[in-house]
């Protein structure tokens, strides 16, 4: 093994390259101004509640795109950055599909590293998924569900981990091209804006979460978990070694492919009609429990 390795036989340059988005995918900028431009049409055509505080800094907020249908179920969405960039408007381009599904669309803020801690920002998330359930659900609602890209698949698989809430708050959730070993980043450039520590990779990374404390049975709620196929390995590692985790622990896990899909295209399937992601989302939405 070389000198210069650092984690499963991969050196620091290896890492690098796997974990930027940016350079690995040439039109990553037009994705972003495309999300954007898209929210901005929902916010003007939609009904919404903008900035709706969980806190007193500005960015514990979250925005409400509420369905009509009553006692509509829920979906938090978190969004990404590497939890250090991006805010919750980005994810406004999603509220569309939902809303006209008969779900309930949040999107969440929190704040960022390096002004906080990764703990203090997973606070946030657990706050604002706190709060949600309490307030933002109707009498009969059919749940909280939570999803999130990237950065914010790493959170919304927290969400539904050891880590998470409690029992009983969130019904489900899907990662999308989230991270859920937080090694390889603390152990990358990315980290230099970061701050990720060892304890931070333990007690906040799902996969070591999971691996830790999961039992054999269904308590955690289901998860969804998937990744664009250009994505890069590291992104299908970070998928695959949940899903065997939470396999080996008897825990529910549902594997959704994203032929063709690089980083940012992965997360536009979430409310793609035609894609099969859209599909297990709204089944383990809708789907009534028995």
């Amino acid at each position: 093994m070389s000198a210069d390795t650092v984690v499963r036989g991969l050196d620091r340059e290896t890492l690098d390259r796997e974990y930027d988005n940016r350079r690995k995918v040439p039109d990553a900028a037009e994705a972003l101004e495309r999300w954007h431009r898209l929210g901005a049409d929902a916010r003007r055509s939609m009904s919404v509640r903008l900035d709706v505080p969980y806190g007193s800094d500005e960015r514990q907020r979250y925005d409400v795109f509420p369905a009509a249908t009553p006692g509509a179920p829920v979906l938090a969405f978190i969004h990404g950055g590497y939890w250090r960039s991006q805010d919750r408007t980005i994810g406004h381009f999603l509220a569309p599909f939902y809303v006209a599904a008969g779900v309930t669309f949040i999107s969440v803020g929190y704040r960022l590293c390096p002004g906080v801690t990764l703990a203090e920002l997973v606070g946030d998330v657990r706050c604002a998924i706190d709060r949600i359930n309490v307030r933002e659900q109707e009498p009969g609602s059919r749940g909280l569900f939570v999803a999130g890209h990237s950065a914010g698949g790493h959170l919304a698989a927290l969400m539904c981990s050891p880590g998470g809430p409690g029992r009983g708050v969130v019904r489900g959730g899907c990662s999308v091209s989230g991270l859920h070993d937080l090694e390889p980043i603390r152990l990358g450039r990315l980290n230099d804006s970061l701050g990720f520590t060892a304890s931070d990779c333990v007690e906040l990374s799902p996969l070591a979460l999971v691996r830790d404390r999961a039992h054999a049975g269904s308590d955690l709620p289901p998860l969804i978990l998937a990744v664009g196929s250009e994505e890069g390995r590291e992104y299908h590692y970070q998928r695959d070694a949940l899903v065997d985790t939470l396999r080996a622990a008897s825990q529910p896990v549902t594997v959704v492919e994203a032929p063709d899909a690089n980083h940012f295209t992965a997360c536009e399937t979430l409310a793609d009609p035609a894609h099969a992601l859209s599909d297990a989302m709204l089944r383990l939405i809708l789907s009534p429990a028995f």
